[in-house]
């Protein structure tokens, strides 16, 4: 871990990097308003179990199956962030730590580049496309996720439209 270093000059203290990313999700919300999905689901044990009319409670059964679908998908995408978000952290961590070594070398290594510190730019090399690699899994993984997530709220809006539609045709 991190361990304040000892007889350090100004210069040396003012380059030492310490993480300042914060691992808070943002909350955002990938579900438009127009398709309804802020309404409260009734509880099904309310309803009488023989049913006036079979195929609007089946209609409805499949509704609430397409909501909780869409619920799940959304919290796959916040879980995804937070996952990011976390790896990135760490990978800023371990940065942070070689470029202490660095800092922490003697004078004659932390200026010049011997074996040591090539072996640790290399490191840190690795560091930032492990980086990169990550943003690149995180934008494929939500690119899946957003696909799902669409094609679930048009299939909840047209089966919102065919329960007012038979509701429409029963009065």
């Amino acid at each position: 871990m991190y361990q304040e270093p000892k007889n350090f000059s100004y210069f040396d203290m003012k380059y030492v990097y310490k993480p300042c990313q914060s691992l808070e999700p943002s909350q955002y919300s990938w579900i438009p308003a127009s398709c309804g999905l802020s309404e409260s689901t009734a509880n099904p044990f309310d309803s009488d179990p023989l049913g006036s009319n079979p195929i609007a409670e089946i209609m409805g059964d499949k509704k609430d199956l397409i909501r909780s679908k869409i619920e799940m998908l959304v919290a796959g995408i916040t879980e995804r962030k937070r996952i990011k978000q976390d790896n990135i952290y760490r990978i800023d961590l371990d940065s942070c730590e070689l470029n202490n070594i660095i800092f922490q070398m003697p004078y004659y290594r932390r200026y010049f580049f011997g074996r040591e510190r090539l072996m640790v730019e290399k490191m840190k090399m690795d560091l930032e496309s492990q980086k990169r690699m990550e943003e690149v899994n995180y934008f494929r993984d939500l690119s899946l996720l957003h696909k799902d997530l669409k094609d679930s709220i048009i299939e909840y809006i047209s089966e919102q439209k065919k329960q007012k539609l038979l509701s429409n045709l029963e009065e």
